[in-house]
């Protein structure tokens, strides 16, 4: 194949990581206590679960730990990073950035530039292109990417199965070692009214046919758009936003039938071997699954001229090769759910961890609401899985998980359902590493910054404390469990655990919001985050 080299640039991805709730609802279940076919949720929209989020856990929560992965993972020192973009529609304040949040978490150079890019699920993908641009022009050197995002709908809503969260983390630098982006990017955005949601409301509305075709069609605009820019271009993977599974498989097969077949013409013009070896190759890209195969491919090719002998081929060699390749990377929406700005990036990563070899090249569809569509290419680098291959891979976080009932779930999303929790004291894994976050905080445990002048309470609290939380932990105590939110307890050495551990049980650290409301602080209006450690179900690696 002839190289594409020249289509990419210098700027990618140095490392990627990937964290969401260990809980999760079966679909199935919840279809049968909504009283609706199971098969519409599993044939449908191909889902089978969706993440789930505890009372106390918000995208502070989960992009800390993705952020933190996507740093270990790629062995990057956190004062390297001299950029936080984070990508959300989940937002924690209406004015203060969540980025900043995550700056003092993470521990990064205190020269670091922050911003949250709000725009529906496109945030991610509109904050990752602000870092290549900055990177470009030498303002910064190195960033760091979060797309964290929990989405949520109504219970008994049509929307309610596709609900979901996670989060995204990408180290964006020169010479990376995982994948190059892109030179040039296809863009096309318009004032589309398809889904929305309203300020101070936590589920979003939306206008279903609508928003799929919305959806359908800036993707194929934004595909024509690169091939503008760019040019005609083969990929090995095609991955696209994520609403629910099944939509990617729809914009797929009308990139087939609107771009590819259309221009079957023009092929039968050349020689028959080009012409196979042209389907042969597009085929073998994305077509796992026959649902993706209509037959109108099929009789469109057979009117075209293509033999009767060169369309058994053809057929014989889907049947043997599509079952192996089930659109693999769809495997993170039917189990995650909606991730918003996350779902297109959790593909890409499943893709490099578990299936791209090297100088493959994925071609990427972002979308947000309202609406907003980035198409675009990364190129996979030599050496790439020396990174990658280090966990936590979005498979672990597939296999080790929890379920909660449908009778659960409903408790949590009504806001019935309070953390039970205990405090005990921890001492550091034999396996940790070294590995783990540093807080400072007052008497009272409110989070403080350690900045000359400012590294006192607003709340006026005494003190000042700094102190490591390993990430990997051992409880070396008996629980003594408590009915109070009362933070005092972390200047002693202690901290809070989830209510079932016990003395000896290997611990992971966690970050939960002290508050499920704040009511209680409408006055200041200050929220506030504590070390939560749970009993790790996953294998310490």
């Amino acid at each position: 194949m002839i190289s594409n080299d020249f289509l990419f640039t210098d700027i990618g991805i140095d490392s990627i990581g990937f964290h969401a709730p260990r809980y999760y609802v079966n679909l199935e279940e919840l279809a049968k206590k909504r009283n609706v076919d199971p098969d519409k949720y599993r044939k449908g929209l191909l889902l089978k679960e969706m993440r789930l989020p505890e009372a106390d856990e918000d995208i502070i929560s989960i992009g800390l730990k993705a952020g933190y992965n996507a740093l270990i993972r790629g062995d990057i020192n956190p004062k390297e990073i001299d950029a936080i973009f984070v990508g959300t529609e989940t937002i924690t304040y209406a004015v203060k950035s969540v980025s900043n949040i995550f700056a003092q978490l993470l521990n990064v150079s205190p020269n670091c530039l922050t911003q949250d890019i709000y725009n529906a699920c496109a945030g991610g993908t509109l904050a990752t292109l602000n870092a290549i641009g900055l990177i470009e022009k030498d303002v910064i050197n190195k960033a760091l990417v979060i797309s964290a995002d929990i989405s949520s709908y109504p219970l008994w809503s049509p929307s309610e199965p596709t609900q979901g969260s996670g989060a995204v983390a990408l180290v964006i630098s020169r010479n990376p070692r995982i994948a190059r982006f892109s030179k040039k990017f296809g863009i096309v955005s318009g004032n589309v009214n398809d889904f929305w949601r309203p300020a101070n409301e936590e589920n979003a509305q939306v206008f279903g046919h609508y928003s799929v075709d919305s959806y359908l069609k800036l993707q194929l605009d934004a595909y024509d758009n690169l091939i503008e820019n760019i040019g005609e271009f083969y990929a090995d993977y095609y991955a696209f936003h994520a609403p629910f599974s099944k939509l990617p498989i729809k914009c797929m097969r009308q990139i087939i039938q609107k771009r590819w077949i259309n221009n079957i013409s023009n092929l039968l013009k050349t020689k028959q071997k080009s012409l196979t070896d042209s389907i042969f190759k597009k085929l073998d890209i994305f077509l796992q699954d026959i649902i993706v195969v209509p037959e109108y491919i099929y009789f469109n090719l057979k009117e075209r001229g293509l033999s009767s002998q060169k369309l058994e081929n053809l057929s014989n060699w889907v049947m043997s090769n599509i079952k192996a390749k089930i659109l693999p990377h769809l495997s993170v929406p039917m189990h995650f759910g909606n991730m918003y700005n996350a779902a297109l990036w959790s593909q890409i990563q499943f893709i490099i961890e578990d299936y791209a070899n090297e100088n493959d090249t994925i071609y990427f569809g972002s979308y947000g609401s309202g609406a907003t569509a980035i198409a675009g290419l990364l190129k996979l680098k030599s050496g790439f899985r020396k990174i990658v291959e280090k966990s936590p891979k979005i498979s672990e976080y597939i296999t080790y998980k929890q379920k909660k009932s449908i009778q659960e779930y409903e408790l949590i999303k009504e806001g019935k359902s309070i953390p039970d929790f205990a405090i005990g004291k921890i001492t550091p894994h034999e396996l940790n590493e070294n590995r783990g976050f540093i807080l400072n905080f007052c008497d009272e445990g409110c989070i403080i910054p350690d900045i000359d002048g400012l590294d006192h309470c607003p709340q006026g609290h005494s003190g000042f404390h700094e102190r490591f939380f390993p990430l990997y932990a051992r409880l070396i105590s008996n629980p003594i469990h408590l009915s109070s939110y009362d933070l005092r307890y972390l200047n002693k050495g202690l901290v809070r655990v989830e209510n079932n551990v016990l003395k000896d049980n290997t611990l992971e650290y966690c970050i939960r919001r002290v508050k499920i409301s704040d009511d209680d602080l409408a006055e200041k209006g200050l929220l506030n985050w504590s070390p939560y450690y749970i009993k790790t179900i996953a294998p310490l690696s």
